[in-house]
């Protein structure tokens, strides 16, 4: 008898359907923006030249604080995720539980290691620790790719027969690299971008910041066109049914993803100019498009098992807006802390 592997059924939903999708991309966008600049300075730090070594000081003191920052910004989009896919993304995480659940060693470490490189960044052999953070962080974005190929994939599950011990993989999936190299090609641009906002209030005064925002940029320039390539070949790895959606088969898609290219190119053109500011207002806004393509695309795939609208909704007000009421306290409380620090910073 052959083996069966059923897909658990969907919790019911205690809100708007368009509420939890909203804030799945809002919070999922500030998550991968954050995540971004940490692995992307990281590997800007590793790679600058020897005259760029004031570069990497820069990136170096602001990477355990990205880490830390993008690790506390990744709970709430998980959580949104869980309910309107939870059944997908709980089984993908079971069946390579051994990886998924090395993922938070993995980044413990790196963080412990970004910092030991912050205070050594601009010394003679500091690359090898800068190298070794890289690494561990290249790691956990494979494995994050692996858990998010396998939610897509019911079809994949049967290979928990054959392996299970939690080491099921997706490398096998035809999306696999060039939606890994798409991540890491965006890591750079942010990496570079985060650079130039770094540097750029003190090009006025600081000698050699000014160049520093220029490398920034340059960075950004080149992963960006980079991703050009690595994005068409992401494109074309699509299954045929879910890649003709991106040209005209499906309305939202189709918006969302033309939308996102033309606010890439506004950023390409903005960060040629050397406007800095606008260049990451186009990036952010290009990546919170990006992230609306994803979750359509993920509906695509699960769409002849699954669909959000079939999910049970019983709203609970009460629990909605005590969210709402904390959601709204605790970014005031953030706002403030943060405005706090930069006075502090400035009187110091």
């Amino acid at each position: 008898m052959p083996h069966v592997l059923s897909v658990p059924p969907g919790m019911a939903v205690t809100g708007p359907l368009g509420l939890y999708e909203l804030l799945l991309w809002i919070t999922f966008a500030a998550h991968l923006l954050v995540v971004n600049a940490a692995l992307g300075g990281t590997l800007l730090a590793l790679f600058a030249p020897g005259p760029a070594r004031a570069a990497a000081a820069t990136l170096a003191g602001k990477l355990p604080t990205s880490v830390a920052v993008a690790v506390n910004l990744g709970v709430p989009p998980l959580l949104f995720a869980s309910v309107l896919y939870g059944q997908y993304l709980y089984t993908a995480a079971i069946l390579s539980a051994v990886p998924w659940l090395s993922l938070f060693l993995v980044v413990m470490i790196a963080y412990a290691l970004l910092y030991l490189f912050q205070p050594r960044a601009a010394r003679p052999g500091a690359g090898l620790i800068a190298a070794s953070a890289a690494a561990l962080l290249l790691l956990a974005s494979l494995i994050l790719v692996n858990v998010s190929v396998l939610s897509l994939r019911p079809d994949v599950w049967k290979a928990y027969f054959d392996q299970p011990g939690g080491t099921v993989l997706a490398m096998g999936d035809p999306t696999f690299l060039p939606r890994w190299l798409h991540f890491v090609t965006a890591s750079l641009a942010v990496g570079g971008l985060s650079l130039a906002l770094y540097s750029r209030k003190a090009a006025r005064s600081e000698a050699g910041a000014a160049a520093r925002v220029r490398l920034g940029l340059r960075w950004f320039l080149l992963a960006t066109l980079a991703q050009i390539p690595v994005g068409l070949w992401f494109l074309l790895s699509l299954p045929v049914g879910i890649m003709e959606r991106f040209f005209g088969g499906h309305g939202p898609l189709t918006l969302a993803f033309m939308l996102g290219l033309g606010l890439a190119a506004a950023s390409l053109f903005s960060a040629a100019r050397g406007r800095v500011g606008r260049t990451a207002f186009f990036t952010a806004a290009t990546v919170v498009c990006m992230v609306i393509v994803r979750d359509l695309v993920r509906q695509a795939y699960l769409a002849p098992v699954f669909t959000i609208e079939s999910l049970p909704v019983a709203v609970q007000v009460g629990p909605i807006v005590l969210f709402l009421v904390s959601f709204a306290v605790t970014a005031a409380a953030v706002v403030w802390a943060v405005a706090s620090y930069r006075r502090a910073a400035k009187k110091g």
